[in-house]
């Protein structure tokens, strides 16, 4: 009996429905700057969810609150900046 765990691989079909995307954009992904972590064997790609999960939190939009603290931290570097 095959075990499924909660970090399997995934198809592109997979992947893309994991995503809520069509296997169309997730093809396009692959071919831009930024494409998601995957495991080319032969023709077939291979995704893991952890993966892509830690790939979308670069898209992951910013709260004003954040920015804010973002921007109060730079500041505070560069206050402190010893060169």
């Amino acid at each position: 009996m095959q075990q499924h765990n909660e970090d399997s691989h995934l198809s592109r079909l997979g992947a893309a429905r994991y995503l809520g995307r069509s296997v169309r954009w997730l093809d396009y992904q692959l071919r831009g700057p930024r494409p998601p972590p995957a495991y080319r064997i032969g023709k077939t790609w291979l995704f893991k969810k952890s993966e892509l999960d830690h790939w979308l939190e670069q898209f992951r939009a910013k709260s004003h609150i954040d920015q804010s603290v973002d921007e109060m931290l730079r500041k505070l570097r560069v206050g402190n900046d010893p060169s």
